[in-house]
This record gives C-alpha cells, structure tokens and sequence, in this order.
C-alpha cells in the first residue's frame, strides 16, 4: 500500500501543470488508452491549463505504474508529496503517461496512478509518446522525454502475440531491441531517474549505476552527448549546459523529494553555456596552460626561434665552427650552438672575409705608344685616379680638360657588364683590351656604386664540411647548414669588434619529439619565458 500511496501521489502532482505546451493544435481530453475510463474516471482527471505560465521546454513525464517500483518518497503522503513535485517544474508545461503493460497505458490521467501493474514494458510508453507527440505537437517543439522507473523490464508475452515477434527469439531481447528503435527514430532528449536500490555494477562511466539498458536508451536518443565520458564530466555540474547534459539519475529509497526536486528542475530549465564555461575554467583551461607551461620548458633551451649566432670575422683570416660542442658563453657554459675551434679536423664549416684579387692598375694591357696622359692614369688606384681627374679639371691644360671630359662621357655612359667584363678579363683576354678602353671602364666604376662594391667589397666565404659539404659566398638571405642546424643568413656587415659582423638566424633546430621544428614560433617565444637571444660565437 505504501507504494501505491507514493506513486499516486507523484500522478497528483504531474497532472496540474499538463499541457502548458506551445500548441497550434487543440489539447486532446485526458482518456485512458487502449480501455476506456469509466465516466466517474474521467470527472476525476484534472483537465489540461490553457497556457504555459513559464516559458521552457515541455516535458514529457513517462512514470513507470507498475507494483514493482519502490516509493517515491518514504515520509511525505500522497497528496503533500504532489504538492512540492508540482512547484519543482516552476510552471513549466508538462505531460503525462503512466505505463506498465500494452493494456495499462493512461495520459493525463493522474487518478490511474495507482502504482498496480502487472507488467513493465517501455515499447508501448515512448510508443504511446510518439502517438501524443504527432497528435498535439509541432515538428521541432521543444520537448523533453523524463522516464521514471526502476528499470526492470518485464514485458507481457500476450501483449506481443500479434506483433510478428520472430519465432525462437527471446522475447526481453526483441523488445529490448524494437525500443531502442523507436527511440532513435523519435529523436527526442531522453531523461532517466531511476528510483530504487542500484543494481551491482561497474561505476566506471556510470556514476548512476544504471542497468545497461537504460544507458543504451540514452544514448539511442541523445547521440554522443550521452557516452559515458561525457555523462562522468556532466556528473561533476549541478546544472546541465548545452553540450555537456547529465540524462541519468538515481534516487535511493531513503532519499526521496529531497533528491528529485533539484533533478526535476535540471531538467526542465532551458540550457545554458554556463556549464561549458566551467568546464573550461576548471579543467580544459588548466590543462592547456600546464600543457603549454610544459611545452615553453621544453623548448627553452637556446637555440630555438627567433635565437641568432654573431661571428666577427677578420679580413683574410679563416674561422673554424663546430656544433653542440661545450662552450662558455655569456652567462655561463652551453653544449647547444656555434662555438669556435682551433683547426679544421674538428670543425664543421669555416668561415673566411675575403678582399678580392682584382688588379685595376692594367697590368697585362700593351702599353706602347700610349699617350701620356692614359700612360698616366691608367696605373693609378681609384681614389687616385679621382684626385687626378679633378686635378686636370681645375690646373690641367685645355687639350687635358677636353681629354678629361670626353673621358667621364665616355666612361659613364659604358654598359656596366660590358665595364665589368672588361675590368675582369685576364690572360690572353686581357691582352686584347685597348689601354684607352680599360681607363673608360675603370673610370665607369668611381660612378657607379653598386659595380664598384660587387668587384672591390671583401667576401664572406662559407665552405661547410661532411656530409652535404657545400662552398657558397655569403649574402643576406643564404641558407647553409652546419652540423644539425639549417641557418638563414640575415646580415653581412662592417661592424663590431674586427672587420665584418656576420648575423646567422636558426632555421632549422633538431629537438626532443621535433618540438622546435613543428610548434608555432610565435608559440615558443611566449612560453618559454626568455626574450630572442642573441650569442657572438666564442
């Protein structure tokens, strides 16, 4: 008797609040189905409200009325435990069906809940719900599927003569099947609170102890959202959000209203990112700085992004390089980088500023019967040559300014490559070279520059060693290699402490699990909490 008191008085509650629900389609009048109610029956009914008073989703109660369900709530009457069930959904609308067996099915029928049953079939309930749903619903209502039971099913054999069970087939493990069908194909959220004492199971992804079955009702009608790992992070929120969802719930015997009443309205309230907000700031967001944290101390060893080696070179002196050899540095001693060595036998390239082997004074060029004043100025050295046409310019005599003149016409007005072919010839090339057009092409480069610095400039030479073994003459933008690292030339200037300062950028950085190599380096310059550095090769 106390069990049927208890889920009789759960039915009182759930019927005031039925119906509030958006619908464009006049309410059907609460009738038992398949049997009809007697016309006492129906007078006792409560009718359907007009309206919603709250806006949120409906929700769709499926209460199991069979005798096997423990009660509700072990203290509070039936009428008094109605009561406070009603004010947990807040006016929110609602439905009703009360279901055991095929013929024990009831909507909105709260005085049939008499907890009397004699079967428990879920088929014929959410079978019942697809009906109610397609009668007095729009397609994409907002709708809410709550199932209360304890999960034991046991279905009437007589209720499924006529439903073309296949012969030898067990008949839990048809219905089993039939139901999870109909549950996809509604596509409706399905919320389960379980009430009773939990069966023995594993709560490893099933904090609730649910019986399998309930966990493949949920998932068949929730998708991903209900996969156990989903459902275990859920657990740890009091509210549900709009990816992650808790749709299953216990409620003990001893725990009764107290326990449903914050389940109940969890339910009901619409969704919201709230959930997903904590989640992040409590887990994801920790993880990713722990995760990025580990990831900058990893990478924080110098060389890596951004990080440059200066070699000053002296002109005409070679200088040896190795990699990753011991070394001191600035602030202490490092085994990663550039470091200089004494010969070649240890090294792993050599670097050399080299002044170029140009001869601009015209040895080789016949020199007989030369005029005097190309005899003059053909020998001379460029900032010579300048002063001495400037001389001529301003104390020379008339035939020598004449000559001075139709010398800087000639001379600037000489195609550049065909003055550098000239001023490069030797051997047998040269000989063939008047003296007179040697001058107008030496005379071409005091007026232009950009010749002048690609014949005269010292170079830097790069010659790498083992194997990939490569020669190349240094400029900016020259990618070489040495040892393990892929370089970037960025600088080849006049400076610092000798005669030219050569800037070589990391491009390429060998790492624990290629770290440096694939994460961003933008990435690497934030978290490994150390500024660009730059290292002269010592």
């Amino acid at each position: 008797m106390a069990v049927g008191a208890s889920l009789l008085s759960l039915a009182f509650l759930v019927a005031p609040a039925l119906a509030a629900a958006p619908t464009p389609r006049a309410p059907r009048p609460a009738s038992p189905s398949p049997a009809a109610s007697s016309p006492a029956t129906l007078e006792a009914s409560p009718t359907l409200p007009a309206a919603r008073t709250t806006p949120g989703p409906t929700i769709i109660f499926l209460i199991d009325n069979s005798a096997s369900l423990p009660p509700l709530d072990p203290e509070e009457k039936r009428v008094e435990a109605l009561e406070k069930m009603f004010t947990f959904l807040k006016g929110r609308p609602y439905r009703l069906i009360l279901f055991g067996g095929r013929r024990e099915l009831f909507v909105d029928d709260a005085i049939k809940y008499r907890n009397n049953g004699q079967w428990t079939d879920f088929y014929f309930a959410f079978d019942k719900a697809r009906e109610l749903v397609a009668a007095d619903y729009p397609p994409g209502a907002d709708l809410r599927l709550v199932l209360i039971t304890d999960a034991i099913l046991d279905p009437s054999p007589a209720d499924w003569a006529d439903m073309n069970v296949p012969q030898g087939v067990d008949l839990k493990a048809h219905v089993v099947e039939k139901t999870l069908g109909l549950i996809k194909e509604m596509n409706i959220p399905l919320y389960v609170i379980l009430v009773g004492e939990p069966p023995t199971v594993s709560t490893k992804g099933n904090p609730e102890r649910a019986p399998g079955l309930i966990l493949d009702m949920v998932q068949a009608a929730n998708g991903t959202k209900a996969a156990p790992f989903a459902q275990s992070m859920a657990g740890f929120f009091s509210d549900n959000g709009v990816l992650l969802k808790k749709f299953v719930f216990r409620v003990e015997p001893q725990e009764g209203l107290k326990k449903i009443a914050p389940i109940v309205t969890r339910i009901s309230t619409p969704a919201r990112p709230g959930v997903e907000a904590q989640f992040f700031s409590a887990l994801i967001l920790p993880l990713a700085l722990f995760l990025a944290l580990l990831l900058g101390i990893l990478v924080r060893q110098f060389p890596g992004p951004g990080d440059v080696e200066v070699l000053e070179l002296s002109l005409n002196t070679p200088v040896h390089v190795a990699a990753d050899r011991l070394h001191k540095v600035q602030d202490g001693w490092s085994n990663t980088g550039l470091s200089l060595v004494g010969d070649t036998k240890e090294a792993s390239a050599t670097f050399t500023y080299q002044a170029t082997n140009l001869d601009l004074t015209g040895v080789g060029i016949d020199t007989t019967g030369l005029d005097t004043t190309i005899a003059w100025l053909l020998p001379l050295p460029l900032d010579e040559l300048r002063k001495a046409i400037d001389d001529i310019n301003t104390k020379g005599t008339k035939d020598e300014k004449i000559f001075v003149l139709n010398l800087d016409y000639v001379a600037k007005n000489l195609d550049p490559k065909e003055a550098e072919r000239i001023l490069t010839s030797a051997g047998p090339g040269r000989r063939a070279i008047s003296a007179a057009d040697f001058l107008n092409a030496k005379v071409h480069l005091l007026s232009d520059e950009t010749l002048r610095k690609a014949l005269l400039d010292a170079r830097a030479q790069f010659i790498g060693y083992g194997k990939g073994g490569e020669r190349k003459e240094l400029k900016a933008g020259t990618a070489i290699r040495i040892g393990p690292y892929g370089f970037l030339v960025q600088d080849v200037a006049k400076g610092g402490r000798r005669d030219v300062r050569l800037v070589l950028h990391y491009d390429r950085i060998p790492s624990l699990l290629g770290l440096k190599t694939w994460l961003p380096d933008r990435f690497q310059q934030i978290f490994r909490f150390r500024r660009s550095s730059q290292r002269v090769v010592s």
